[in-house]
């Protein structure tokens, strides 16, 4: 349920709201709506009050229409302060989505009957009082009646003409009635009565949306099983396996002692990797948990190749920080794969993970091997990247990213940036 004191999502208002529409980015009928219209409405309806009564300045207080301003200024402004008072009521109340709407109806039906009640029996009282107030009043103690016509002009009944013609009659009852029809107009949309439509329309709109983001939530989802598999198929496929049985079935006959520490760092690497690649990520969601992994991963490949050298540098009070899985051990897989590997000679991988100074992790996977090959010269565009890019984004938004940049050394650095939260 959207919280009444909350903004909408952009994907429900838009974008682009100035000051008169800005109260349109809260729910409908919501405190917060209800403020900002009042604002909005009020300085409009003043305006024009001030407006219509500024030719009427020059004439003796007696002889202009106070009534018939003090009629507008009710009808008018009472609309625009009750009526969304009353329908946030309502909302307050968070009452089912049906109970709701007919009774956000009910108020602007009622709002609609006060006003043309006032119009009927209360506006007339009232402009005798003033009369009265203002000595506007003729030898019998009634007000002098006096037409106002808003934007043309004030004129009172010539002497001695008749009020109330029985021949005019029916046109009198049709123009009674387009104005009572008029003002219930009027009044519901001052109401607030076209929020109805907006407090439809706004639910509409927050069910699609919620509708799209579960449909986004589960794509991201299946994504990263999908990545989970494919990292998972990656790294104990058969060439990876055979070439490391391989090379301890080599290495038996010329130097034991280094096939079984091939052996060793083989289980410890997938005892580190299997069970936690085959959950759901959030028991070996930690930067500790990830290196644990990148570490195995990264000893298998120098008891494979002695001339890989590797170094884990990570600050004790970080390990326990959030850290996406599976992004970390691609970032190493990609360093042995496109800088170790390629390279004649030693090559040295570095891992080393701090605080940035805008207080978000920071781990970069640098070599000093081959840098950027054919695959990576577009800057790292492969499949695993885009992945890693995409369940960032997915993730953390623009707070998240990956970053490759080639070394003045030689070598290429890959730096995974996420929020410590």
């Amino acid at each position: 349920m959207q919280a009444l004191d909350a903004p909408l999502p952009a994907e429900v208002t838009g974008s682009g709201h100035g000051w008169f529409t800005r109260y349109r980015t809260y729910p409908v009928f919501s405190p917060a709506w209800g403020r900002g219209r009042a604002q909005v409405w009020l300085a409009l309806a003043v305006s024009a009050l001030v407006l219509t009564a500024l030719p009427l300045l020059d004439r003796p207080l007696n002889e202009m229409p106070l009534g018939g301003l003090a009629q507008m200024a009710v009808q008018a402004l009472a609309p625009i302060a009750l009526g969304p008072w009353a329908a946030g009521w309502v909302r307050r109340r968070h009452w089912s989505p049906r109970r709701e709407w007919w009774s956000l109806v009910l108020v602007m039906a009622a709002l609609v009957v006060a006003l043309l009640a006032f119009h009927r029996w209360g506006a007339e009282p009232m402009k005798q009082w003033l009369a009265e107030q203002v000595g506007a009043v003729d030898e019998t103690g009634q007000r002098r009646r006096i037409v106002m016509a808003v934007g043309v002009s004030v004129m009172s009944p010539a002497p001695g003409q008749p009020v109330g013609d029985p021949t005019k009659s029916l046109e009198q009852d049709s123009t009674q009635l387009m104005n009572t029809l008029s003002s219930a107009a009027l009044t519901l949309w001052l109401g607030g009565g076209l929020g109805l439509w907006g407090w439809r329309r706004e639910r509409a709109s927050l069910a699609a949306l919620a509708q799209a983001r579960e449909l986004a939530q589960a794509q991201a989802q299946r994504r990263e099983a999908e990545l989970r598999l494919s990292v998972l198929a990656a790294q104990v496929e058969p060439h990876f396996l055979f070439n490391t049985l391989a090379g301890v079935r080599s290495a038996i006959a010329t130097d034991p002692g280094r096939a079984s520490d091939m052996i060793d760092r083989l289980v410890d690497y997938l005892r580190a990797a299997i069970p936690r690649l085959r959950s759901d990520g959030a028991a070996a969601a930690t930067l500790g948990a990830q290196l644990d992994i990148v570490r195995s991963y990264l000893g298998l490949m120098h008891a494979r190749m002695p001339r890989l050298s590797f170094h884990i540098d990570a600050p004790p009070d970080l390990l326990e920080a959030p850290c996406p899985p599976l992004m970390l051990i691609s970032l190493a897989e990609n360093a042995v794969k496109h800088g170790a590997e390629p390279k004649v000679g030693p090559v040295h991988i570095d891992v080393m993970a701090c605080r940035t100074a805008q207080g978000q992790l920071a781990v970069t996977v640098s070599d000093d091997g081959a840098g950027f090959d054919a695959q990576a010269s577009a800057g790292g565009t492969g499949l695993g990247l885009s992945n890693i890019r995409e369940r960032l984004r997915q993730m953390h938004g623009e707070r998240a990213s990956l970053a490759l940049r080639a070394r003045a050394e030689g070598g290429v650095a890959a730096t995974l940036t996420v929020p410590l939260e």
